[in-house]
């Protein structure tokens, strides 16, 4: 589906998109399509790495957006002979286009659905595309406090309109006269779309035990500015002492944010983001913590530096784009 007008992304501040970002979980969700060959035969199949950052604010749906990366040379049919040739420049030629990507630009309400219109970037050629998504909200479980929704959605996609020309180079053993490969590929998307909340999470276990719990209860009595000051000491004094991973600031950082506490969710942020500058988790959630109190220029940087390091972070393409449309 092709050519329709499209409508600038709304501007929303900071804080807006960061409570409004929702990740897709890769475990319970799937990314498939299915091709026809001989005229009638059907070859279903897969994408197995993807990311997908979805912005969804329910009660103005005009506001929401979608980024989808998928790494093309993920196809899978369930026969790797089949793949490879898929893989090769007769098809998606993976080396020379290693990604497929789409970025909303339009999500309108209507009967049935969502309308969502945006660029479809595949095999180097950008076409803008159209369906219908239908998304249900799911109710919290448990204790976490996570929010989640379910995202469906299909829509038809020419071959020859992205240049995949389906040709022989790489496998003569196929014959596009005699195989018959349909032009026309049937997408399906199945999203299960999660913002979650860290409500139920524990800091400090393990041996040795977590830096986390001893920074949260500093935090809690003496405030931000001792609480890093103590995690700088125990690091240069204490190291064996305590696990001083990515995760256990990044966890509590979470677990501020759930609680509103944006202010010391952004030093704790701050802080990591300097001890661990080459993890992309890190500075995304440095990113998450500057746009919630309104640092655009901060957050912007942040998330510029997460996508360097990982260019399949949908979120961090999501929120540089969405940041993007804010005014300064």
């Amino acid at each position: 589906m092709t050519g329709v007008g499209v409508a600038p992304l709304h501007a929303q501040t900071p804080a807006d998109l960061a409570r409004e970002q929702f990740d897709v979980d890769g475990m319970h969700s799937t990314i498939g399509f299915t091709a026809r060959v001989l005229g009638v035969v059907k070859v279903r199949g897969r994408f197995r790495s993807y990311d997908v950052a979805v912005t969804y604010d329910s009660a103005h749906i005009e506001h929401s957006s979608v980024t989808a990366i998928i790494a093309s040379k993920s196809i899978d049919t369930d026969m790797d002979f089949r793949d490879n040739h898929l893989r090769s420049p007769d098809f998606f030629d993976v080396q020379t286009f290693p990604t497929i990507q789409f970025h909303s630009d339009q999500v309108v309400a209507q009967a049935g659905g969502l309308f969502v219109s945006g660029p479809l970037t595949m095999h180097g050629v950008t076409r803008t595309v159209t369906f219908v998504a239908t998304v249900t909200p799911l109710p919290r479980l448990g204790r976490s406090g996570n929010i989640g929704v379910e995202l469906e959605a299909s829509l038809r996609l020419s071959r020859a309109a992205f240049g995949i020309a389906g040709t022989n180079t790489f496998n003569p053993d196929y014959n596009p006269a005699t195989n018959l490969l349909a032009d026309s590929v049937d997408v399906t998307l199945e999203l299960d779309a999660e913002r979650e909340g860290f409500l139920d999470r524990t800091l400090g276990r393990g041996t040795p035990p977590g830096i986390g719990d001893t920074i949260a209860k500093i935090l809690d009595v003496q405030g931000a500015a001792m609480a890093v000051a103590a995690y700088q000491t125990l690091r240069a004094t204490r190291a064996a002492a305590f696990a001083f991973d990515a995760p256990q600031l990044d966890v509590l950082t979470h677990m501020l944010i759930t609680r509103g506490r944006n202010t010391d969710a952004v030093a704790l942020a701050r802080l990591n983001a300097g001890a661990y500058p080459m993890q992309s988790s890190v500075l995304e959630t440095l990113g998450e913590a500057e746009a919630l109190v309104n640092n655009r220029e901060a957050a912007l940087a942040a998330y510029h530096s997460a996508a360097a390091l990982d260019p399949l972070s949908a979120t961090a393409q999501e929120m540089l784009r969405r940041l993007a449309a804010v005014a300064r």
